[in-house]
């Protein structure tokens, strides 16, 4: 009845009754479909601000175009239908035309064949930009007619149509498109992402004391936990804070947007939020920050609300680090698994897992091995180090050290891991092992590997230290490289995290990681196996770079390429949210504008939902699962897996 109902009150608006005549919906009515849309109010009748939507401050409208009905145009009330499948379900089954099917069978015909029945989109509304497009889905195989059709028809029906503006969506689109700007305008993706002003990442609310730094002054003004901080730039990393604001654009898979996650706190980008005078006006006191998918929030806020939530964010419990010293000799990776990680470190043995995985083998870092935590606790012990820890945590879980004397006592105790000497047996076998393995002029990565890092409930992402080394260099600075690791472990900001979280600082091991470092890369990346936008469309979100220029700390002169890739289509298929702006100033670079050519991705899709797969089952079930997943391509383009790990998140 109530289909019925809105049915005949759609098809009295289509055609006159009591309304505004500039508009085609009258006043206090709410129909669930129009065909043309004659003013703005009809248009914010039926458009939604999507939580799912990639950028933020739009507006989204669902339209459809029926090619066997007299290409009829339906505008839809998408707060109530999100999906065009539903609408059509309810609405468009009518003798003598094709019918709607199961989801599977509209998606399949609708989207991949072309004696479609409908042609489907979205006309979004960019309010930061003032812009208006026309959007096909990433996984639509419509032709460049079928693109030109649907435009014209849509925008002969919009009041503001001659506004409108084609947006490629897909790989596939942005292959059409010089034929189809011949035919109707256009914008590129580029273009859009320029044009934000506001840029939530990670949309989750936090309490602190608003602080204004510039990225150069962090190291001489340190910023603490209870304090969110408004940053002149995206930094390469940064202290546990409740918040972060950076005028900078961050791409989301930034190291500073991991943390965030990681940390469960809130964090955004804000054209010229440096010089912005509504957060001026609030510097230096408590606030309560709330970045939303389309909008943030920034006001005072009461001690007492901000103390019960920084309760909150804390474990309710100790985090006790488990470990292991009876494995004494150096550890190779294929001989480790996951479990591993209480004798080497959460990310070697996370690389000795993915030797695991079936199928073809996940290609990893050459010949990589493990230095145990018995070689760290050894080099403690045998130096008299165990006291200078011992009394350092007395003094401070007593409370009787300052914040410059904490600093000030870990850089001591830095120092005295660094000279100490390592242990002469130790280091032989680390340099035989080096040895064997690789030429003499290798140049080698020594990377931090401890138990607590990588772990489901707490990441320790960039909390540690890594070190390089030239093979040739001697037995000296091997040792140099390897201690440098050791003595991270008690860093200034590790530290200061692990507090936060409970972690029993006693029980912290170190390991490392040893393999040869990524030289000469034609490109890097990061990706998680998730879809973080909308959890109902299934993808890897992928960011890569060319060259060795960095996608977890880029800068807002090197914007990184950022893609969605699919898993639930018929075939894959990939959305490109950004271009990397490097790409075009590379002649014959061999993927063309994208970084990764379309094999290679291809091969890339494959390693992550194996190592998806794989890893699941070893971690306590969660429905938003993923790794986080880094690679190199190589000189000779051969895709390697730097690192792979739980993403650690904290809602």
């Amino acid at each position: 009845m109530r289909v019925f109902l809105i049915s005949l009150l759609a098809l009295a608006l289509s055609c006159g009754g009591k309304q505004d005549p500039e508009c085609t919906v009258p006043e206090g009515a709410s129909p669930d479909w129009i065909r043309i849309i004659r003013c703005d109010h009809d248009y914010e009748l039926l458009v939604t601000e999507r939580d799912d939507a990639i950028f933020a401050r739009t507006e989204t409208l669902n339209w459809l175009v029926d090619r066997e009905d007299g290409n009829r145009v339906y505008f839809i009330n998408s707060r109530e239908w999100a999906l065009h499948y539903f609408f059509a379900d309810a609405y468009l089954n009518k003798p003598g035309l094709t019918p709607i099917g199961t989801h599977a069978e509209f998606n399949i015909l609708n989207y991949r064949r072309e004696n479609r029945r409908f042609l489907l989109g979205k006309v979004i509304r960019y309010l930061d930009q003032d812009l208006l497009t026309i959007e096909f889905s990433a996984g639509d195989t419509a032709n460049a007619a079928m693109i030109v059709e649907g435009y014209e028809r849509i925008s002969a029906a919009l009041h503001d149509g001659d506004e409108l503006l084609y947006r490629p969506v897909s790989n596939d689109h942005e292959q059409m498109l010089d034929e189809i700007s011949k035919q109707i305008p256009v914008i590129r993706t580029e273009e859009v992402f320029v044009g934000q002003t506001y840029q939530p990442l990670n949309a989750v609310l936090g309490y602190g004391t608003l602080q204004f730094r510039k990225v150069a002054e962090l190291s001489g003004r340190p910023v603490g936990p209870t304090d969110i901080v408004v940053l002149d730039r995206v930094p390469n990393d940064i202290s546990l804070v409740s918040g972060i604001i950076t005028d900078e654009f961050q791409t989301p898979l930034s190291h500073v947007n991991l943390l965030s996650k990681n940390r469960g706190t809130p964090n955004m980008g804000l054209r010229d939020a440096f010089s912005d005078a509504n957060l001026r006006a609030l510097e230096g006191q408590l606030v309560r920050l709330e970045v939303g998918p389309q909008e943030f929030t920034i006001e005072l806020a009461e001690l007492a609300e901000a103390q019960n939530f920084w309760e909150s964010m804390r474990p309710p419990s100790a985090l006790v680090p488990q470990f292991d010293l009876s494995v004494e000799s150096l550890q190779d990776i294929a001989n480790m698994q996951l479990s591993d990680s209480i004798r080497v470190g959460a990310k070697a043995a996370s690389i000795g897992e993915m030797t695991r995985v079936e199928g073809t083998p996940i290609p990893l870092p050459d010949s990589a091995f493990a230095i145990p935590f018995s070689f760290y606790r050894r080099h403690l012990e045998s130096n008299g180090l165990i006291p200078l820890v011992e009394a350092f945590l007395a003094d401070y879980e007593a409370g009787s050290l300052s914040a410059e004397e904490t600093r000030a006592r870990l850089f001591d105790l830095r120092w005295r891991i660094f000279v100490a000497p390592m242990d002469a047996d130790d280091l032989l076998e680390v340099t035989t092992a080096l040895a064997a393995r690789w030429p003499a002029d290798t140049q080698l990565r020594f990377r931090s590997s401890t138990n607590v890092e990588d772990l489901a409930e707490f990441s320790g992402a960039g909390l540690y230290t890594s070190a390089g080394v030239n093979a040739s260099e001697g037995s000296e600075k091997i040792a140099d490289a390897i201690r440098v690791v050791w003595a991270s472990a008690w860093n200034h900001q590790a530290f200061v995290e692990r507090e936060f979280y409970r972690v029993v600082h006693e029980g912290v091991c170190m390991g490392v990681l040893v393999h040869p470092a990524f030289e000469d890369e034609e490109a890097n990346g990061v990706a998680i196996t998730i879809n973080e936008f909308a959890s109902n469309r299934p993808a890897f979100f992928i960011n890569s770079q060319i060259g060795e220029v960095s996608v977890t700390n880029p800068t807002g002169q090197a914007i990184p390429e950022q893609i969605l890739y699919y898993t639930w289509y018929e075939e894959p298929e990939y959305e490109v949210i950004t271009r990397s702006s490097l790409v075009a100033q590379e002649e014959n670079w061999p993927g063309g504008q994208s970084v990764l050519t379309e094999a290679e991705l291809a091969e890339l899709a494959d390693l992550l939902e194996r190592i998806h797969n794989h890893f699941r089952p070893l971690y306590p079930p969660r429905q938003d699962f993923a790794m986080d997943v880094e690679f190199k391509l190589t000189p000779g383009r051969e895709l390697v897996i730097k690192q792979a790990r739980p993403l650690a998140t904290h809602m």
